[in-house]
């Protein structure tokens, strides 16, 4: 009775061009609400000032590496897992079908040190994409009572692990995932990344994922460190066999069965190039947004429509709107400013993008938009080198 008497009064109270302004600024502080406690909270993991003699050990470590035709980083990445101070660590590195000499440079690198576990695959089985199913068979070869799954890009600092791993111990974690320093060059694939990091902070929440009663989770290709007793709870990677977004939804599995989890920055601790070009990102990106969507081109069309209203509607209303309505508009500019600021210093973005947003966000629903149109056309999605229908996908969900 009293919201149907607060509606109708505002009904009256307000002309039909000011429910824009009103709408822009309710969606703008629930925004603002829903991230900025626990995004300043958001716990940033920093080198040890001096290296220990003999680091303690939480059990054995197991990182398993995923590499299809990675020879150019498979080397850097490796090494800097060798260099590692953690004592008690494993590196079970998959050969995931390379026809670039990727499995050779493994082999040569485990000859001379036997931490290194080679895993070499030469089919993929059906009901799996490829990554999935490198990771899977990774980690049913590996030893450790915790498992560390990684890209075979990135480049980890020495003391990575032994910080990761005391965290969870003092946590009592079941899952870390950590946001890695990332090497953009170029300035329209700097705008891009950022906004792809922006909406995923807003949206998906990572920073979140601690709270138990939230659906916010979180998980990064680049390091999702897992208990081995979480993850054959959740039924392995088979659970998430044909899932393009692996990181993403191994962390929800985890999350939904009431394990603990968190998300962490960690720019002095792993880094990595994303994509060495703008266009290299959004071929990349083909793969990615379809699934949130449930591969539907309709929808996830309609969410990039809405989310560019969302971000260009205040910078256009600031400029262009008359009397109050500009000061509204202002308002939601402020709230906007504030959550970008704290997300560019975390992750040492560009901060002054934030003026052109707007611009950043057409680049993504165009990166968004065309993995759909390619999906629709192609009637799959093209992964690794491997094709894979939207029915078989869909399978998945």
């Amino acid at each position: 009775m009293f919201s149907n008497f607060v509606w109708s009064w505002l009904a009256h109270a307000l002309p039909r061009a000011a429910w824009l302004p009103v709408l822009c600024a309710v969606v703008w502080t629930a925004i603002f609400l829903r991230t900025i406690p626990d995004l300043v909270r958001t716990p940033r993991l920093r080198p040890r000032e001096a290296a220990r003699a003999s680091p303690p050990s939480y059990g054995r470590v197991s990182v398993v590496v995923a590499a299809r035709d990675e020879r150019e980083h498979i080397e850097v990445t490796l090494e800097s897992l060798l260099r590692q101070t953690y004592p008690d660590l494993e590196i079970v590195a998959v050969d995931d079908r390379s026809t670039d000499g990727t499995g050779d440079v493994i082999d040569r690198m485990a000859a001379s040190d036997s931490r290194i576990v080679p895993v070499h695959i030469r089919e993929l089985p059906r009901g799996w994409l490829g990554k999935n199913h490198a990771l899977y068979a990774g980690a049913m070869r590996a030893t450790g009572d915790w498992l560390l799954f990684a890209d075979a890009d990135v480049r980890f600092y020495p003391d990575a692990v032994e910080r990761a791993m005391a965290y969870v111990h003092a946590h009592r974690l079941h899952h870390l995932t950590v946001a890695p320093r990332l090497i953009a060059s170029g300035y329209a694939l700097k705008l891009l990344t950022a906004m792809y990091i922006f909406n995923y902070v807003l949206f998906k929440r990572p920073q979140s994922a601690y709270r138990r009663r939230t659906r916010a989770h979180a998980g990064i290709g680049a390091f999702n460190l897992v208990s081995r007793e979480a993850y054959e709870r959740i039924g392995t990677h088979r659970a998430i066999s044909l899932r393009p977004d692996d990181d993403l939804h191994l962390g929800k599995l985890i999350k939904r069965h009431g394990f603990r989890q968190r998300f962490v920055v960690a720019q002095d601790m792993i880094e990595i190039e994303w994509y060495p070009s703008f266009r290299a990102m959004v071929v990349g990106m083909e793969k990615a947004p379809l699934p949130a969507f449930h591969y539907s081109a309709v929808l996830l069309t309609a969410a990039m429509m809405v989310m560019m209203v969302l971000y260009t509607t205040p910078f256009a209303g600031a400029i262009f709107g008359p009397g109050w309505y500009r000061l509204v508009y202002l308002y939601c500019l402020v709230l906007m400013g504030i959550l970008y600021e704290l997300h560019a210093v975390f992750l040492r973005l560009p901060k002054h993008q934030f003026l052109i947003l707007p611009l950043g966000m057409l680049l993504y629903s165009y990166a968004f938009i065309r993995s759909a149109v390619l999906a629709v056309r192609r009637g799959g999605l093209v992964w690794r080198d491997t094709f894979y229908t939207l029915r078989e996908l869909r399978r998945g969900l």
